[in-house]
């Protein structure tokens, strides 16, 4: 008996065959389901790859103007080597091998920008990588060719693909032949070049220091975080370097231990942990919309999180916070940002909304971020974690 030839829905048929119409179901699609149906056919795949798809994809997904993070890729400074981090969904489990389709042995994330991330390669070079793609592009600072005698180095991405699909990188740099001078070159995707010392600032070595090497991108501009009474942005399209305050109110009457620089669906935070002998509290400040001022907004006890979570070890280290970084998100369903603190190998979360604290993640039990190049007196506590957030998207580079 021969085989029956399977019978062929004719409106399945049409659709299959209908470029405009495919492309309008295909935008409705979870990108993890796009990456898949690249093997259903030709057209499928030509559809998929198209970068105008891509960006409309990309577009289709935003929610009140913002996209909404898919992870959080969670990396240690002191103890874990430049490609160990750990991921911790926020929508759904995706175990992503994210840079096993780069041939560098060692690569550090720098930034995470809308879905792409900026890294840095032992190879003194800088790669933008999209790892849902599984793409890279290796791009070299004129900095580290064209100059000698370089002391400092930093580099900053800003992305936005509800507004352009073209990305630019900023390296700002000191010469030892001008200590305290700064040159910021910028590079664009879209020329796929750099414009060299478009603006140049000094800082002086008395004051406070301004973290360069941990831009944010937000409102279309690259901020960073300082010290002292002022900081800077760089406004990447009128490519001009303006100062925003940096004076907090309302702050525990203690040394500050760290300051957690972040931003979400438009609008700057910072988290303060403080030096004290047992300290499981933390301020959270709200940059005003007019970059005029820093506004109180709640003082965080992760000792609160223990009623919830009796199995919590929170503030085991005299001196040191009970917790290991925090991180501000946007929440997917509601306007208000979320606090994300990781403590105990548990990522926990609180909602401003309901006041509440809540189990994000379980890390598991066994080794934990960072564990392996922990010395024997030391404990994870002493690590300073960074919390770079992930999108699924298929911008391309």
């Amino acid at each position: 008996m021969g085989m029956k030839t399977p019978m062929i829905n004719p409106a399945a048929e049409k659709i299959a065959y209908n470029h405009d119409l495919l492309t309008q179901i295909l935008l409705r699609l979870p990108t993890k389901s796009l990456i898949k149906f690249k093997s259903v056919s030709k057209l499928w795949r030509f559809i998929i790859s198209d970068p105008d798809f891509c960006l409309s994809h990309t577009r289709h997904h935003h929610r009140n103007g913002f996209l909404s993070p898919t992870a959080l890729l969670l990396k240690g400074d002191r103890f874990s080597p430049p490609s160990e981090f750990s991921i911790v969904p926020l929508k759904h489990y995706s175990k992503v091998p994210f840079f096993h389709y780069i041939p560098d042995s060692h690569v550090k994330i720098l930034q995470s920008c809308n879905g792409l991330l900026l890294c840095e390669s032992y190879r003194q070079s800088y790669l933008i990588c999209n790892p849902t793609t599984k793409k890279f592009r290796r791009i070299y600072c004129p900095s580290n060719s064209a100059y000698n005698f370089i002391s400092k180095c930093f580099v900053s991405f800003a992305f936005d693909p509800l507004t352009s699909p073209d990305y630019k990188i900023i390296c700002i740099w000191e010469s030892y032949r001008e200590p305290c001078k700064f040159n910021l070159d910028l590079y664009s995707s879209k020329t796929g070049s750099w414009d060299l010392c478009i603006v140049s600032f000094e800082v002086d070595e008395d004051e406070q220091e301004i973290e360069l090497n941990n831009g944010v991108f937000c409102n279309g501009r690259i901020h960073w975080c300082g010290y002292g009474e002022e900081s800077l942005y760089f406004d990447v399209e009128k490519e001009c370097l303006e100062t925003m305050p940096m004076a907090l109110p309302s702050r525990m009457d203690a040394p500050e231990t760290c300051r957690y620089f972040s931003e979400s669906r438009g609008v700057l935070y910072v988290a303060v942990t403080y030096c004290m002998s047992v300290c499981l509290e933390f301020d959270v400040f709200e940059m005003a919309r007019d970059y005029s001022e820093w506004n109180w907004k709640k003082r965080m006890n992760v000792g609160d999180a223990v009623k919830a979570f009796p199995e919590l070890e929170l503030g085991c280290i005299e001196y040191y916070p009970g917790f290991s970084g925090v991180c501000i998100i946007g929440s997917e369903k509601q306007e208000e940002p979320m606090v994300v603190v990781w403590a105990d190998g548990k990522i926990i979360s609180f909602d401003f909304r309901q006041g509440a604290w809540k189990m994000l993640y379980d890390l598991g039990p066994g080794i934990k971020i960072g564990s392996l190049y922990l010395g024997e007196d030391d404990h994870l506590h002493y690590e300073l974690f960074h919390a770079y957030q992930y999108f699924e998207n298929l911008s391309c580079l």
